[in-house]
């Protein structure tokens, strides 16, 4: 018979398996080549003045994807939306510094965005209906 430390590791174990599959399934949101970029986004929570959303992408410095838990707080922003939209906007920056693609779930095919700071507006508004369809900006 196992003993219960021995369950939970079992437990703990296939818990994480499981995620990995789901993870290694998922589709790229943006880019395509996974030895420059590419990455998917997660909103886990939502609060007045903070959240906190996952990153599941490549990473550079280690090449290989990778999941990170990104924090954020609403600081100078209006509200947590828009400051969650800004904090993703910074990570593709990151990888990408013109056009790039989004693989739009919404609109169930891939779109053309750019990451250059003169389009910045609207890269904001795009993400904002994507992730928030329901606010009156990402109209």
């Amino acid at each position: 018979m196992a003993s219960a430390p021995q369950q939970l590791d079992d437990d703990k174990d296939r818990s994480n398996r499981v995620v990995a599959m789901n993870l290694a399934q998922r589709k790229q949101a943006f880019g395509y080549d996974p030895s420059k970029s590419g990455g998917v986004f997660e909103i886990k929570r939502v609060g007045y003045s903070d959240a906190e959303f996952l990153f599941f992408g490549w990473d550079k410095a280690i090449r290989r994807n990778t999941m990170q838990l990104i924090e954020v707080q609403k600081g100078n922003n209006s509200d947590t939306r828009i400051a969650i939209i800004r904090r993703m906007i910074t990570i593709i920056r990151e990888y990408e510094v013109e056009d790039f693609l989004w693989e739009s779930h919404r609109l169930g095919r891939n779109v053309t965005l750019s990451a250059r700071l003169r389009d910045n507006a609207g890269l904001e508004q795009f993400l904002m209906r994507e992730f928030f369809p329901e606010d009156p900006r990402s109209r």
